[in-house]
């Protein structure tokens, strides 16, 4: 192959341009969300990114910059999905819902999903604009998605007519009470549950408390008949029973 057929091997910034945005994002996910936004610095996420400080500076003009673009990148990850992965399928409302709920709680259980929910409450008195966004694009559309699960249920007459975002928003949030309570407050450590146990009894909980309660069966009871009436008589006098005549003077036999 002569010089001129010969491609030159690009460098490495010529090579990818476009990804240096999503590199430095990817650093600062993991800096702030392992010390915060106050304890963590534009050094520390260069240093996490292999690139200079100066980097940083051409993509965000501020800390805080990066960590507003670093937490709407996150959005989506906050979005699980309401349908099984490819491969699983249940035929019962009930198989499905243990397969959603398996879904979920993998994901609030991730440390990825954990970083940024600590992140975001710790900073939210600082970023209010932040964490109504993460609640609007967020928490707001994977509740109506799986609501959208329910609302199809409640046609179908397996659920009960209840409000579908309450309902998804109950069962979305007792899997994060026990992502955060396992896996930030030391539960694995003080009373470790095993994931298959909290998925298949949350799952039941949830299932049985909206399930279509069927109304009771109305049993006709025969119609008791009518005993005809009894007429008390006295008992009937005796012939040495003194009788009155219809003088009014006594007599007897």
């Amino acid at each position: 192959m002569t010089a001129a057929h010969t491609i030159p091997h690009p460098r490495r910034w010529q090579r990818r341009p476009g990804e240096r945005p999503r590199q430095i994002l990817e650093a600062a996910f993991r800096v702030f969300g392992a010390r915060g936004f106050h304890q963590a610095t534009l050094d520390d996420v260069a240093r996490q990114a292999g690139i200079t400080k100066g980097t940083i500076y051409l993509y965000f003009p501020s800390k805080a910059a990066l960590f507003t673009a670093m937490l709407k990148t996150r959005i989506t990850a906050v979005i699980p999905s309401t349908e099984p992965r490819t491969g699983r399928a249940a035929s019962s409302l009930e198989g499905r819902l243990a397969l959603i709920g398996q879904d979920i709680y993998r994901f609030l259980s991730s440390p990825a999903y954990l970083a940024m929910f600590r992140t975001v409450v710790g900073e939210v008195a600082q970023f209010p604009e932040i964490a109504a966004q993460v609640y609007r694009e967020g928490i707001l559309v994977a509740n109506r998605r799986f609501a959208a699960v329910i609302r199809t249920a409640i046609r179908s007459g397996e659920f009960r007519d209840v409000d579908a975002m309450v309902a998804s928003r109950a069962f979305i949030g007792m899997f994060l009470i026990f992502a955060v309570s396992q896996r930030l407050l030391g539960g694995e450590r003080i009373y470790p549950i095993a994931d298959d146990a909290v998925v298949t009894t949350v799952t039941d909980i949830f299932l049985n408390g909206l399930r279509a309660r069927k109304a009771p069966e109305v049993v006709a009871r025969p119609r008791r008949r009518r005993r005809p009436s009894v007429v008390r008589r006295g008992p009937a006098p005796s012939a040495d029973r003194t009788r009155i005549d219809r003088t009014g003077m006594r007599s007897g036999t």
